[in-house]
């Protein structure tokens, strides 16, 4: 996506106004700062798939580590006094064996890298169960707790309006202030079956900071997570496929439906992420709308030959 086609003339100049205005004032706008970042993304194909020995914290915790080694460290994206947003899929009250919700482990590895880098950490989703019990039977309140990790429960009163870039099928949703408001975000989704859209990938999850009626979006389900990922920009994807639910999703399933691939696939752009995510349901990413839509838009790589695919096994 070009700089011109982010920001029409009309915005560009306000922003560059609001920009000097900033500067006089002190400092720059994070808003306009995360925007920046998000077009120098310049290796937004490549992507780290990372598999690991076990189900165990310790080999999950190895998994993390080699991800980051292999995009570049932990340096290169968490800096020293960051506000870092963790979206983990947090939407069911179900025990992680289910894989109806990210793996807690997967989140707290990732949570205790940034703490310890010095950045400080916020985790939420807007949940589908009540969230006071999907936090804690999901494991992921206990998880932020052994990082040093705060959560947070999405507060209904704090949306803000934003326009979507050529949006699709809307033109502006409410984004959640709290994600808005991050220096860095990571986009923490588990790979799973989805009765709407096939699958629930990176792009979907930030449905979780949407506000507004979820039938709605159903109404077209593949262009409105178009428009989510248009309208959210994830700096980071850490994509959980350590068990996927391969089918009756997103909140049904037996053991049988239950897949341990002890996997974890991480790299900057969501659509990219995705596209490689669905060849682990031995599905084509083309065949999945929303990805042949974004595609289209100028939004990723969903070509797996075009990928440079940095893998590992820990």
């Amino acid at each position: 996506m070009s700089f011109g086609k982010l920001f029409p003339r009309r915005d560009f100049i306000v922003k560059i106004l609001c920009i000097a205005a900033g500067m006089l004032a002190g400092g720059l706008t994070r808003p306009f700062f995360r925007t920046i970042q998000a077009q120098n993304r310049t290796d937004g194909s490549t992507i780290a798939v990372i598999t690991g020995k076990s189900l165990s914290r310790d080999s999950i915790t190895s998994m993390v580590e080699s991800g980051f080694r292999q995009i570049g460290g932990i340096d290169r994206f968490i800096k020293k006094g960051m506000k870092v947003v963790i979206k983990p899929n947090i939407a069911w009250n179900s025990t992680p064996d289910k894989a109806h919700n990210t793996n807690p482990d997967l989140v707290e590895a990732v949570a205790r890298m940034c703490v310890r880098r010095g950045a400080s950490v916020t985790i939420f989703d807007r949940t589908v169960n009540s969230a006071r019990l999907t936090y804690r039977r999901s494991g992921i309140l206990q998880a932020a707790q052994n990082a040093g990790a705060s959560i947070e429960y999405v507060d209904s009163g704090r949306y803000k309006d934003v326009r979507v870039p050529d949006g699709v099928y809307v033109d502006s949703l409410p984004v959640y202030s709290g994600i808005l408001d991050a220096d860095f975000v990571i986009n923490m989704p588990i790979a799973k079956h989805h009765s709407s859209s096939r699958l629930t990938l990176a792009m979907k999850n930030l449905m979780g900071v949407i506000g507004g009626n979820r039938g709605y979006y159903h109404g077209d389900i593949h262009s409105s997570i178009v428009d989510f990922a248009k309208t959210v920009k994830s700096d980071l994807v850490i994509l959980d496929a350590i068990r996927i639910l391969t089918a009756h999703g997103p909140n049904g399933g037996t053991p049988a439906d239950v897949k341990e691939l002890h996997t974890i696939v991480m790299g900057t752009n969501p659509v990219t992420v995705d596209a490689f995510a669905a060849t682990l349901f031995n599905i084509q990413p083309a065949s999945l709308r929303f990805l042949k839509i974004a595609a289209r838009e100028g939004m990723g790589e969903i070509n797996i030959d075009k990928m440079k695919i940095l893998r590992a096994a820990v």
